[in-house]
């Protein structure tokens, strides 16, 4: 694991994303390939907002949208590859241990590996299109969420086509590598809810991540 395996502890979602993050870029020994998604983070409570993230082979670059960029009319020819929100308290629990949660990134995993993502990855990404929501039940009604969408379908959608719930027991299973996403799915653990063809393709590009590792 390297230095730049998890932002410091006390580091809020901002400074991670503005600063932490090309920082931990420039310092990883991967490249990605030059057609790397662009990502638009949204992240909600105090301390969020919106910022783009673009990936090149020389640097992964940050801009934070201004208030009323956020809120004009959609352009198409403005949108990201992905939208990620979610809450700031969701967002650090991703990087930093939480009671009553499972880890939610692998212990194995450096947060660069999450951002040089390969050609297969990026083939698989590139066939989704729609908006989905997961959800963990965590312990003492801890809930931890995150909205993503893929592609214009995703982005136009005013709520998710599909919501993924799991509880506490399987998320920490997915997030050591003892059980397979596919396997979750196809065995029941996973709760879905709306279309399952598109939870199907995220869950394959979800085990393309884990197999690559």
């Amino acid at each position: 694991m390297s230095e730049y395996s998890r932002p410091p502890a006390d580091m809020p979602a901002s400074e991670i994303i503005e600063s932490w993050l090309p920082r931990a870029f420039e310092a990883a020994p991967r490249r990605p390939p030059p057609d790397s998604p662009s990502v638009r983070v949204t992240l909600s409570g105090p301390g969020g907002g919106t910022w783009d993230v673009c990936v090149s082979d020389e640097a992964l670059s940050v801009k934070r949208r201004e208030l009323g960029a956020q809120h004009s009319r959609p352009n198409p020819e403005d949108d990201p590859d992905v939208l990620l929100r979610q809450s700031v308290a969701d967002f650090l629990a991703l990087l930093r241990d939480d009671p009553d949660l499972p880890a939610l990134l692998p212990p194995d995993t450096d947060v660069t590996d999450v951002l040089c993502v390969d050609e297969g990855r990026i083939s698989l990404l590139a066939q989704i299109d729609g908006r989905i929501s997961f959800e963990i039940e965590g312990r003492r009604r801890r809930r931890w969420a995150i909205d993503v969408a893929f592609g214009q379908s995703g982005m136009r959608a005013g709520r998710p086509r599909s919501t993924v719930r799991v509880d506490n027991r399987t998320c920490a299973e997915l997030s050591s590598g003892a059980l397979a996403p596919l396997q979750a799915l196809l065995s029941g653990r996973l709760q879905v809810e709306g279309d399952r063809a598109l939870v199907m393709q995220v869950v394959m590009l979800a085990g393309s991540v884990r197999n690559s590792r």
